[in-house]
């Protein structure tokens, strides 16, 4: 009698989530919002959640990671993990996954989860799916039980795409962070396992010279931001655009951007907000020039209040909004920052 091609599959069990540090000083908010599907995930199947930390000190961040419930954390911490590798933490990610064969490997969609995951699934010929908005388990009578359902923005976010990958292992996803919501569990117990750092650090082939810097890192990132501000092409000009950033320090929010500004150059890519950038859900959102297409309007939808400053009325974002708008964005920015400081004067 044959054996399913699933049965071979019958001991990659477990789901793991990589708790990225950003910016060596936190958990990445999107890590632990995988933590909390990941455990939804984890118990559909009847098996655990393990989040894996490498990173300086990382000691220091397992409490957080704890109370996200996973069943272990994989933990590694030595001075060369300070900031992500793309050399020594794909190895040993590689490493753990060849001697313990999970069945599911989560990562957050930013530029180390978006280097990590593909180097990965290279090295074990496995699926892939990226900017994922949704995960759940299904069972299929033909590819077997225990299946990551994975789906995704397709034909520029006019479609959504539903993925499987049922001929390998492990199932891998990149999810964009603000997809999920966070919840703390109390009700795991979390056993801890310190790795050791057994890297030869003499097989590294490039050397770094000086630390990574973010010369336009938000304060406080987009998807925690109470208020976002955030300028499209309308705006048309960078000194236009740079306003934003008087308008959020007066609103106590945060400067983000859809794609032109980002490739214009006028901030930074950790600004951009849309299929390929951030999904948010502040309490109030301000768009100014911006038309409204899908990759960016479906990152926003969560927004409790939409306001749309556009010369067209009939911009796609206008459908959206709570409050629109028909002004040129540049002069209607101008005077409200006006306002609002002799407001603050007064």
């Amino acid at each position: 009698m044959m054996t399913a091609p699933y049965e071979q599959y019958a001991d990659s069990r477990d789901v793991w989530v990589f708790a990225e540090i950003q910016d060596h000083e936190r958990v990445l908010e999107g890590a632990l919002e995988l933590l909390t599907r990941g455990r939804e995930l984890a118990d559909a199947l009847g098996s655990r959640l393990i989040a894996l930390v490498f990173a300086l000190d990382a000691e220091q961040y397992l409490p957080a990671i704890e109370r996200h419930g996973p069943d272990a954390i994989l933990c590694c911490s030595h001075p060369a993990l300070k900031h992500y590798d793309s050399q020594i933490v794909p190895d040993m990610f590689a490493d753990l996954i060849a001697e313990r064969r999970p069945s599911i490997v989560l990562f957050p969609s930013t530029e180390a989860g978006c280097d990590l995951a593909p180097r990965l699934a290279q090295r074990f010929a496995t699926g892939l799916t990226s900017h994922c908005t949704d995960l759940s388990i299904m069972d299929h009578p033909d590819y077997g039980p225990g299946l990551l359902v994975m789906k995704r923005p397709a034909y520029s976010g006019n479609a959504i795409a539903t993925v499987i990958c049922p001929h390998a292992r492990p199932q891998m996803a990149t999810v964009q962070q603000g997809v999920f919501e966070r919840r703390e569990r109390d009700d795991v117990a979390t056993d801890i396992e310190m790795l050791p750092f057994s890297y030869d650090l003499t097989k590294l082939r490039i050397e770094s010279l000086e630390a990574p810097l973010r010369w336009d890192k938000p304060k406080v990132p987009l998807e925690q931001a109470p208020v976002v501000v955030t300028g499209g092409r309308g705006l048309a000009t960078k000194k236009n655009f740079e306003r934003l950033f008087e308008l959020a320090e007066l609103l106590g929010g945060e400067v983000g951007a859809t794609r032109v500004p980002v490739f214009n150059r006028w901030c930074g890519e950790e600004r951009m907000i849309g299929q390929t950038g951030k999904t948010i859900r502040p309490r109030l959102y301000l768009g100014f020039g911006i038309s409204g297409q899908i990759q960016h309007t479906a990152s926003i939808v969560d927004s409790e209040i939409i306001v749309s400053v556009n010369t067209n009325a009939g911009a796609p974002i206008a459908a959206l909004s709570d409050y629109v708008v028909t002004d040129d964005a540049g002069v209607f920015l101008a005077k409200l920052i006006e306002r609002l400081r002799s407001e603050k004067r007064g």
